[in-house]
């Protein structure tokens, strides 16, 4: 192994202790105190020793280091905000952030104030590292409006939103704001934040090709939960889907009741390009998958490539990129 594949491969798995992290976050935290705290150690320590050995040109990974830190700190955050201050809210990718000012209600103590300026900090120096990067502003209007800066809050939520146009977490968090009479209708931030009809979720509005795994899982007669992993190559996220298959083989599901279990999809992302998805199914009675009939593209580079182990905001859903398999 080079240097550069250990490097990738310490991304990768950074990104997939954050996946497990975030993950375990939206099922609840008060039932995994120690576990959660952990893993974002443990991905830290990661960033720390790929950040010893990077070279000064290596911009590239040092913009993926920053986005890597600032997400391993808004979790340290939200977990303390749902953890130890029993906060009433849900601050998950699916739901809307903190109220502003929640930080003066929930923390008197002020359990939260260095894991909030950590989180600002964090988020600020990676829009400097990678002034594109449409997750990194949700993280700081998170944080910012947990401790109560308006301006800041607003500027954060409207920056994500020109990144990421489709980010239903940053305009519903707006519209909060402006339900709240802290600020005035959304049209009124400027023509820069663009209507929530402006992205249709068909086009890729990404810096970066990548694979995609969506996982969808009944959990319930009526309810289904949704991840998605990310990848460079679609080999890696054919890899990926065939794990999982293979895991449900292993944990005794009956093969005739898995489409009504577990529902899997392919996509394929290009920047500025239609997204191209493959819906994956397993071959007749057996768990395996029948990949020459999807007609994927076989061979064909995804290009610019998405750095490896850089999580993905896009349609206002955070994707970490899935582990080496």
């Amino acid at each position: 192994m080079t240097d550069d594949d250990a490097t990738n491969a310490s991304l990768i798995k950074a990104s997939s202790l954050l996946r497990e992290s975030s993950e375990r976050l939206a099922d609840g935290a008060e039932t995994d105190t120690d576990t959660v705290p952990h893993l974002l150690a443990e991905a830290a320590r990661r960033y720390d020793a790929v950040a010893r050995k990077l070279s000064a040109d290596d911009t590239e990974t040092a913009a993926t280091l920053a986005v890597g830190r600032s997400t391993t700190a808004a979790l340290a955050l939200q977990q303390c905000a749902l953890d130890e201050l029993d906060c009433g809210w849900s601050w998950t990718d699916g739901t809307d952030g903190p109220y502003l000012g929640d930080m003066a209600e929930y923390d008197e103590d002020g359990l939260s104030e260095e894991l909030t300026a950590r989180a600002i900090e964090a988020a600020r120096a990676a829009l400097d590292a990678d002034p594109g990067d449409p997750l990194v502003p949700l993280h700081l209007g998170h944080a910012l409006c947990w401790s109560g800066d308006r301006d800041g809050t607003v500027a954060a939520y409207a920056e994500a939103l020109r990144r990421d146009p489709g980010d239903h977490v940053a305009r519903d968090s707006l519209a909060e704001l402006a339900e709240l009479g802290e600020l005035g209708e959304l049209g009124e931030l400027g023509e820069e934040v663009p209507e929530e009809d402006d992205f249709d979720g068909t086009e890729s509005p990404d810096r970066y090709a990548f694979a995609l795994v969506r996982e969808d899982a009944r959990i319930s007669n009526s309810e289904w939960s949704s991840t998605a992993r990310v990848f460079g190559s679609v080999d890696a996220a054919r890899r990926d889907a065939d794990e999982t298959l293979k895991s449900c083989d292993n944990g005794g599901f009956d093969p005739e009741d898995l489409p009504t279990m577990l529902k899997l999809t392919l996509e394929i992302h290009r920047p500025g390009q239609l997204i191209t998805r493959f819906p994956v199914e397993p071959l007749d009675a057996s768990f395996l998958i029948d990949w020459s009939g999807l007609g994927l593209p076989e061979g064909e580079p995804l290009d610019p490539p998405l750095p490896p182990g850089r999580p993905v905001r896009i349609d206002g859903e955070t994707s970490f990129h899935g582990g080496l398999r």
